[in-house]
């Protein structure tokens, strides 16, 4: 318990000085690029399921400052990505009941198709 307190602060102490260098970097000024940071605490909470976890989504590109409400699962982050990159669905990010975090997409759709 006492290592994983450690990674964890560790992480949290490093993940601006990490997205920094990516903003600097070449690939953050001249592609559609995304950083995901995701905290995944399980509070190991069985039926209701109360844990709750952060998830950060940085782009360059598209609206900014989009919040979603909603609660999903780390197959949603999973099944989200395999959608955007047309990939094949791993485990449970295939169950009907897994939803998409649609607004990471809707965010994105705006920007490319303005009304």
């Amino acid at each position: 318990m006492q290592t994983e307190r450690a990674l964890s602060f560790s992480a949290a102490v490093q993940s601006p000085n990490i997205v920094k260098a990516i903003h600097s970097s070449p690939v953050w000024r001249d592609g559609q690029t995304a950083i995901v940071v995701l905290w995944d605490e399980d509070d190991y909470s069985v039926a209701p399921t109360t844990n709750k976890v952060l998830l950060i989504v940085d782009t360059n590109y598209g609206v900014h400052g989009v919040k979603d409400g909603n609660f999903y699962t780390h197959f949603s982050l999973l099944k989200s990505l395999e959608g955007a990159f047309r990939l094949p669905c791993l485990n449970h990010a295939c169950d009907a009941d897994t939803k998409v975090i649609s607004s990471l997409s809707a965010a994105a759709k705006k920007t490319a198709n303005p009304d």
